[in-house]
């Protein structure tokens, strides 16, 4: 079990991931973000290899589990995320980010207030 699928627990509601370079296989974490999806990310890849972000909807513990992923996200899509997703961050609810690109940093203050707190950040 690679670290990130460790800490992917049921109270993990989906994952946010800026990438360093355009994602494909060739990246650590995208074999991982695959297999938590049942492999809607390379079918996603295969069907537009050109995406820049996108927005996948899985399954994880019965519950949805929504992931965000792109070399280069536009602010606007990340405020759309975080409107798609606020309503199932509740309890001890957490989302995990996966930084490459250093720029989580800069959307922090695109995070509701109400959800500062349920967004861990993963090395």
């Amino acid at each position: 079990m690679t670290d990130l699928l460790a800490q992917v627990t049921p109270l993990t509601k989906g994952i946010l991931w800026f990438a360093a370079n355009e994602i494909g296989v060739q990246q650590s974490f995208y074999k991982d973000i695959d297999y938590l999806l049942n492999g809607l990310l390379t079918a996603t890849k295969n069907s537009s290899p050109d995406f820049k972000s996108l927005v996948l909807i899985g399954e994880n513990f019965g519950n949805n589990f929504y992931v965000m992923a792109g070399q280069d996200i536009a602010e606007n899509d990340i405020r759309s995320f975080f409107g798609l997703i606020s309503n199932q961050l509740e309890g001890e609810s957490e989302f995990l980010v996966i930084d490459e690109s250093s720029s989580f940093e800069k959307v922090q203050k695109l995070i509701p207030e109400l959800l500062k707190n349920k967004f861990r950040q993963i090395h």
